[in-house]
């Protein structure tokens, strides 16, 4: 096979740089002059991993990155075989697939025009019945791709990308037309899956979080979740405005196989540093901790560092993106109970607990009664927003509504516990449980000195 040329590497509509393969197969991205006069140095423009440079970005920042762009595991070893490619070929792949991707960049060969503005008008209208065969054929044509469709999404679960059109109806995403939204069909393991995500998605909602768009629609004899994406606006005059995004462990230059953090992937710590290194909004962090306190509490352990998605705004500056991909995987027995993303050192989410949700709150640089409010707020919204989904939801899988209620209630009336102490810096325990002491967790000292787990004398004040 002939060595591929360079892809032009487009945001937006500017032309801001290009991606190419050694001979020894490394990716490497170079921003252009464009890119240059038109941002500062520094910008995180195609990536927090990446900030405009003068300098390339090779394997170990470009690599992560790009590759995140492609879907994991079946989807992407289908695909491959489809297109004749070795399911490692990530630059192959992205020669294939990378003019619709996640967010708002489109990689096509240095050699085309620049590709034309995003537009409903180019997608193919489908019927019901056309949109029932290709969910059928999604294990033989992952995502939807064939030698006319070109989409890529991460994730292993099997999906269709698809564009809607302004009357309702769906259509292929063809030339210019990129896809705006993903329909998933029940995941066969998991009953009620379709269901159950749809609840909790729009449970989040309802306590105050925010959300992609979700819907159940049949197709057949099919259920399947039909999810807005939110980096993709349609515009009155039909256009489509790409949103740039991208998920933590491509933030964080990690490939997706390490997306857990008990495989060595980022921890929500460093999920909240990156949105203050790159000026989030003052409540993110507090959006942050609020996000991780529904999904813990409702139990959904499977939230891993491609799970969060942080978008791109013209000034250079983050902000945490809607949640997404939120299911109680506690409902299901052969799911593991190990957390994505640890709580307060926490691995298994039944093990976490309110003042764990705080204290992981205070370690990004909350101060305990904001980081209190963040969690209580939640877990006081979380009973009535139960019932009233429960009731607003034509389909509710078998005891969920059941399950919800016993983990929220059980940490809605561990809130009442006393505040947590602060003895030193990172040390932080529930107040006494003995008189006079308590107890203080293991911690090491500034010189690195170890100190075990020990009860501390509080200080006796006299009244005289």
């Amino acid at each position: 096979m002939p060595r591929l040329g360079p892809l032009a590497v487009w945001l937006d509509s500017d032309h801001v740089g290009v991606l190419e393969q050694s001979r020894r197969g490394e990716l490497q991205l170079a921003y252009n002059e464009v890119a240059r006069r038109r941002w500062p140095l520094g910008i995180p423009l195609v990536s927090c991993s990446m900030p405009l440079s003068l300098s390339p970005y090779r394997k170990r920042q470009a690599f992560p990155f790009f590759d995140g762009l492609l879907p994991e595991g079946e989807v992407r070893r289908m695909i491959a075989y489809d297109l004749g490619l070795d399911e490692q070929d990530t630059f192959g792949l992205l020669h294939a697939l990378g003019r619709d991707c996640a967010g708002a960049l489109v990689l096509q060969p240095v050699t085309e025009p620049p590709p034309r503005s995003p537009a409903l008008g180019d997608a193919e209208p489908m019927t019901a019945e056309d949109v029932a065969r290709r969910l059928a054929q999604l294990r033989s044509a992952p995502l939807g791709a064939d030698r006319r469709v070109r989409v890529s999404l991460p994730g292993m679960q099997h999906k269709l990308l698809l564009t809607r059109l302004m009357d309702g109806s769906w259509a292929l995403p063809l030339g210019a037309a990129p896809s705006t939204h993903i329909l998933k069909p029940p995941i066969e393991l998991l009953e009620g899956s379709v269901e159950n995500e749809a609840f909790c998605m729009r449970l989040a909602r309802r306590v105050g979080l925010e959300v992609a768009n979700v819907a159940i629609e049949c197709f057949g004899e099919r259920s399947v979740l039909v999810v807005e994406r939110f980096d993709r606006v349609v515009l009155p005059g039909h256009e489509v405005r790409r949103v740039h995004q991208e998920d933590i462990c491509q933030a964080f230059s990690v490939r997706g196989t390490a997306k857990y953090e008990e495989r060595g992937g980022p921890s929500l710590k460093m999920v909240a540093g990156l949105l203050r290194k790159w000026d989030a909004p003052a409540d993110d962090i507090v959006r942050l901790l609020r996000v991780v306190t529904f999904t813990t509490v409702i139990g959904d352990a499977d939230r891993h560092s491609k799970n969060i998605t942080v978008f791109h705004r013209e000034d250079g500056s983050i902000r945490l993106a809607p949640l997404y991909d939120v299911m109680c995987t506690r409902l299901y027995p052969s799911v593991s109970t190990v957390l994505g993303m640890f709580v307060n050192g926490k691995q298994e989410v039944d093990s976490v607990g309110v003042d764990d949700l705080v204290v992981e709150g205070m370690s990004w640089g909350l101060s305990e009664q904001t980081a209190r409010d963040a969690v209580g707020g939640v877990l006081e919204a979380l009973p009535e927003a139960v019932e009233a989904e429960a009731e607003a939801s034509p389909f509710v899988p078998a005891n969920l509504v059941e399950v919800l209620h016993k983990r929220s209630e059980a940490r809605r009336t561990s809130m009442a516990k006393p505040p947590l102490v602060s003895l030193a810096p990172g040390v932080v325990t529930v107040a006494p449980v003995l008189p006079g002491r308590v107890w203080v967790k293991p911690y090491r000292r500034r010189d690195g000195t170890p100190v075990n787990g020990h009860w501390h004398q509080l200080p006796v004040t006299s009244c005289e």
